[in-house]
């Protein structure tokens, strides 16, 4: 019990950046690619314009290159 408590603030520290890693990499894309898909199908009924508006929404939320 007594090295959980020497070791408290560094188990707090790991915690907090592994919470904000698998939420960079899980959930901000799967929002991202939720909220694109949602925009473009409201916008446009032509999949012609919906695939490059879908594409031109990652590209400017930073999924894809």
């Amino acid at each position: 019990m007594e090295k959980l408590k020497q070791y408290k603030y560094i188990i707090l520290i790991a915690l907090i950046i592994l919470g904000f890693i698998f939420y960079w990499f899980q959930i901000r894309p799967t929002q991202i690619v939720k909220n694109c898909t949602k925009e473009t199908n409201n916008l446009f009924s032509n999949p012609q314009f919906r695939e490059s508006d879908y594409k031109l929404c990652l590209r400017l939320h930073g999924l894809e290159k």
